[in-house]
């Protein structure tokens, strides 16, 4: 084994690191002086590449790309891909006291990702001569990777550097450097309370999307950044125009959420000043209709690039469903503080086509639950609680439950005159308040299906020139219609049991999934 000799580090002018990635750079070139295999994790848009051409500059190493390792390997047989990257670090090493390989972990991916992995272990065994090699040469390698995860057998061996997250320092170097000193005027404790997780490439784009001109305040910024640099999986402008004041009867649950969801991710400088936070969990829960989907829509147009989606649209078969999530978790990690909307969760916990489904949430639940991650709240609808998984609403990962309740005869009242403005089929004095008292049984989607029901029959009348009714029949017989239909769907065990077998033995359930046909779902973007 050769003895390591001392690395040279020359001075050299180059741009200036920003405060975390300082620490880590020189945490490596400590490393460097002690040992000849060493790892930097950097999470992407962290400054990784930057890191490594300075270390070239200034060490006078050989800095190896992700395209210097694809042209080595395309003079080998395509089923020698780990010879191939073999090849091209011994080659290197040979000419070089100092070898530096970027995105190592895509170098990695290329066998990962090829021929079904046809050589298991080829890859360990070509890297086990490198480490041999290394240590019998004296010469230096850094590898760098994603996460700071490195393949066998050299994770074992590498001396690790990591950079996982910025720092409110970071931000504000960052961003004034990026800007060209045109944002010294902000206040970056609020901007990083708002958006912890923003790496450079979004700092860039966002400086790049600056207006040419004016003076910009911090709430600008806020504003700028959630237009520009954070994105939803949800597109609101698929999305039907919604806001809490367009929802009747629920009041003291739109209060609730104003103070533990809502207050805390809007107001950034209540967060840091007063720390304040959003509760981790909390559950909507009730009959169907009664308007948990449109608490959704509208937490979805006001928090917009804060508020993530999942629901039944996601699981379109198991080759894409764990994907989906996982980049749905992910994504809502990524813009904390945030909101991650798991709608009808009871009617997802008993989906039978999915085999593993209620695990593999509870484990992506579970990963928000770390202290890293304690910025995001979830936010699960349900229909009938007393279905949802035990492990779901344990102890701790519900917060806040809040009941969303058929509309009152006050509520019901105000829905149908929301709902009958500007129709042809207007209602007497007196009719509007008997018409609330007669739907007494009804829910916020009721209400709709009646409405457009009343409108259908009156345009069948005009459609077939019978004579016309007075606009009360109209309504009174589409709520005798909907009660037909309630009825015969009660009376149907066997179709209930033969579609949905957890339902037979909670017929409301069935009519639970049924009744809610005019409750809005999202599109996923």
């Amino acid at each position: 084994m050769q003895t390591l000799q001392p690395l040279n580090v020359k001075t050299v002018e180059l741009p200036p690191l920003s405060p975390t990635q300082e620490v880590a750079y020189q945490q490596l070139l400590g490393k460097l002086q002690q040992y000849n295999l060493c790892g930097l994790g950097v999470n992407y848009g962290h400054g990784r590449s930057f890191m490594l051409k300075r270390l070239a500059l200034q060490t006078g190493g050989q800095l190896l790309r992700l395209a210097d390792f694809f042209d080595e390997i395309q003079t080998f047989h395509p089923l020698a891909i780990e010879e191939g990257i073999a090849a091209t670090l011994h080659k290197a090493l040979k000419a070089h006291d100092l070898v530096i390989v970027d995105d190592f972990h895509h170098v990695c991916n290329m066998v990962e990702s090829c021929y079904g992995k046809a050589r298991p272990g080829v890859l360990i065994a070509a890297l086990d001569g490198i480490l041999r090699w290394l240590e019998q040469s004296g010469k230096r390698l850094v590898l760098s990777s994603q996460h700071g995860h490195y393949v066998d057998p050299l994770n074992e061996f590498v001396q690790k550097v990591n950079l996982i997250e910025f720092t409110a320092e970071d931000h504000a170097f960052l961003f004034n450097v990026l800007s060209h000193g045109r944002l010294k005027n902000i206040d970056f404790e609020r901007v990083y309370v708002f958006a912890p997780h923003l790496n450079a490439i979004q700092m860039a784009y966002a400086c790049q999307l600056l207006p040419a001109e004016g003076t910009f305040d911090t709430p600008f910024l806020i504003q700028f950044l959630e237009t520009y640099a954070l994105f939803s999986n949800v597109d609101t402008s698929e999305v039907d125009p919604m806001d809490f004041s367009d929802l009747y009867g629920v009041e003291e649950v739109i209060r609730q959420l104003e103070i533990d969801i809502i207050v805390p991710m809007e107001r950034d400088d209540l967060a840091k000043d007063l720390g304040i936070r959003a509760k981790r969990g909390v559950l909507l829960y009730g009959p169907p209709g009664t308007g948990k989907t449109s608490i959704g829509r509208a937490l979805a147009h006001r928090l917009h690039s804060k508020f993530f989606l999942l629901d039944g649209t996601v699981i379109s078969g198991t080759d894409q469903f764990y994907h989906k999530v996982s980049q749905i978790f992910e994504a809502a990690k990524h813009n904390a503080p945030s909101i991650l909307f798991i709608d009808d969760c009871d009617v997802l916990f008993e989906n039978q086509d999915e085999f593993g489904l209620y695990r593999y949430l509870l484990t992506m639940l579970d990963g928000l639950e770390s202290r890293s991650n304690t910025q995001v709240t979830v936010m699960f609808t349900a229909m009938n609680i007393g279905s949802l998984p035990p492990a779901l609403i344990r102890s701790g990962r519900v917060e806040l439950w809040l009941e969303m309740k058929l509309p009152n005869a006050t509520a019901r009242q105000a829905m149908l005159q929301s709902l009958i403005t500007g129709s042809v089929l207007q209602l007497k004095a007196g009719e509007l308040s008997h018409l609330a008292e007669l739907t007494y049984d009804c829910s916020g989607a009721d209400l709709k299906r009646i409405v457009a029901d009343a409108r259908n029959l009156h345009g069948f009348d005009v459609a077939k020139e019978q004579s016309v009714r007075a606009p009360f029949e109209y309504f009174a017989q589409a709520i005798e219609q909907l009660r037909a239909n309630r009825e015969r769907l009660a009376a149907a065990p066997a179709f209930t049991a033969a579609h949905n077998p957890a339902a037979a033995l909670n017929p409301g359930v069935v009519l639970a999934q049924m009744g809610a046909m005019e409750e809005f779902k999202f599109e996923i973007g």
